[in-house]
């Protein structure tokens, strides 16, 4: 298994203003088996448009697949997951730390 830990930018598109800041934690903290929020770093004011910048700290696990071992490979992995699970825009992340961990 490879860890990864992560920082992602996001944008978040609201509905409304109301209590924006615990609608966008509510979106940052949803936790999968292979995406677990560590810490959420920063969350813009709203703008008129109703759309936040928010980034945080995840961990993401990935399966080592034993015919490929390039670090690219994991890496290319990594963003294309928060698209598919958050109620966000992923615009960019940032990789702290990779490693090889037992399960």
């Amino acid at each position: 298994m490879i860890e990864v830990i992560t920082v992602v930018h996001f944008v978040i598109e609201l509905t409304n203003s109301k209590d924006y800041p615990k609608k966008v934690e509510e979106i940052l903290q949803s936790n999968t088996s292979i995406l677990q929020h560590i810490e959420t770093i920063s969350i813009s004011p709203i703008s008129e448009n109703l759309k936040v910048n928010a980034s945080a700290k995840y961990r993401v696990l990935i399966e080592e697949r034993k015919e490929h071992r390039f670090l690219d490979d994991y890496v290319g992995l990594v963003l294309p997951m928060f698209y598919r699970r958050f109620k966000a825009m992923p615009v960019s992340n940032q990789i702290y730390k990779i490693s090889r961990i037992e399960r």
